[in-house]
């Protein structure tokens, strides 16, 4: 069987319009893809996603 590309985000080569963009902080980036554009960049997802992290923001007062 053939090896599986990563699926790391910065393997994905997006379409030009949807550049990462800031996303509550300096280090934290989003890829936003335009919804006219979203069946062309799923075609280009291999392989499976994975949940890496999670940011849950704690409930105010705490």
């Amino acid at each position: 069987m053939p090896p599986t590309p990563s699926t790391d985000s910065r393997s994905l080569q997006p379409p030009q319009s949807s550049a990462p963009r800031p996303a509550g902080g300096r280090t934290i980036l989003e890829l936003w893809v335009p919804a006219g554009e979203l069946d062309e960049f799923n075609a280009h997802i291999v392989g499976g996603i994975h949940l890496v992290h999670t940011f849950v923001a704690s409930p105010r007062g705490t």
